[in-house]
């Protein structure tokens, strides 16, 4: 039986595209970064540019996950690769969060003793690092920016996070250096900054955590309502019941359902029309891509 197409599949070669640009950008901005928080002395630059390291990982393993979908189903995975995408997301939201809190705590430190982190804070280096920063940046979300909603699994939609929250980091850079050049004897503004961008970063990483822990314990899709499902089923033509309704993810854009439905007494082939109506309408009102009814005669 071929398998069905879903919602990353229509977008694959932009995503995968968008990916190993997000690894390359990364990776010059990380150098940019690294350059800067030399030579500015700067807590809140020193910590983006780290944070560019786990985010390298984070987009190199969201690419290796989307690229083993390709392989499709087997015996072994007979849902495919789907699964992996999920615990790419996983470990990028545990990465994020992970560089905020061990970042927050320095910037809380820096705070508490009034001291800068190493030596006077150079605004002009800060501002010389974050205007290409945003750039490219802005340059990446904006590709992967074009990928349809539809298409966007919680791989993907991590790594948007992780850009979305970066370009806020920026932002935050950058506002740190204006303030810093208009008063500079102000030594709390970088540190103020830095733990800024590490609240940033472990906000970003809170909904990947949500999500991720709905698909893998099975729950209910959060958009989807079980009322809303048995309600559209008994529209359909000589469907009277609707029982053992059971609807989860095998990832974001891949979502399953089973049920029994009972129908009034007719032949194996009006069964099966009734069961390829139910299966359009799940799909067309739903989302719900693989659905598989068991039919159950009415009793007399």
């Amino acid at each position: 039986m071929p398998e069905q197409v879903h919602g990353e599949g229509e977008a694959e070669k932009a995503v995968l595209y968008g990916l190993r640009l997000a690894v390359v950008l990364s990776a010059l901005i990380l150098v940019i970064e690294s350059v800067g928080a030399y030579y500015s002395h700067s807590l809140s630059v020193t910590i983006d540019a780290i944070h560019n390291i786990p985010d390298i990982l984070a987009f190199a393993i969201s690419w290796s996950a989307l690229s083993a979908v390709e392989h499709g189903a087997s015996d072994k995975f007979t849902f495919g690769s789907h699964r992996f995408e999920v615990f790419a997301g996983l470990l990028n939201a545990a990465l994020v969060l992970g560089t905020g809190a061990v970042f927050g705590f320095e910037a809380v430190e820096s705070l508490s003793h009034g001291s800068s982190f190493a030596g006077p804070v150079d605004a002009v280096w800060i501002l010389i690092v974050a205007v290409p920063t945003l750039a490219l940046r802005a340059v990446n979300l904006a590709w992967l920016g074009r990928i349809p909603a539809r298409a966007r699994d919680l791989n993907l939609k991590s790594v948007l996070l992780h850009l979305a929250g970066d370009l806020a980091i920026t932002a935050a850079l950058l506002a740190a250096a204006v303030l810093l050049l208009l008063r500079p004897g102000v030594s709390d503004v970088d540190p103020a900054a830095a733990l800024v961008i590490a609240a940033l970063l472990v906000y970003e990483s809170l909904p990947l955590f949500r999500d991720a822990w709905e698909v893998l314990t099975e729950s209910t899709p959060r958009h989807l309502s079980l009322d809303a499902i048995i309600a559209t089923a008994l529209r359909v033509p000589n469907v009277t019941q609707v029982h053992d309704l059971h609807v989860w993810a095998v990832c974001p854009t891949l979502v399953c359902m089973t049920a029994h439905v009972q129908v009034r007494d007719m032949s194996v082939r009006e069964g099966m029309a009734v069961v390829d109506e139910l299966r359009t309408v799940m799909e067309t009102e739903f989302g719900i891509l693989h659905a598989t009814f068991e039919v159950e005669a009415r009793p007399v």
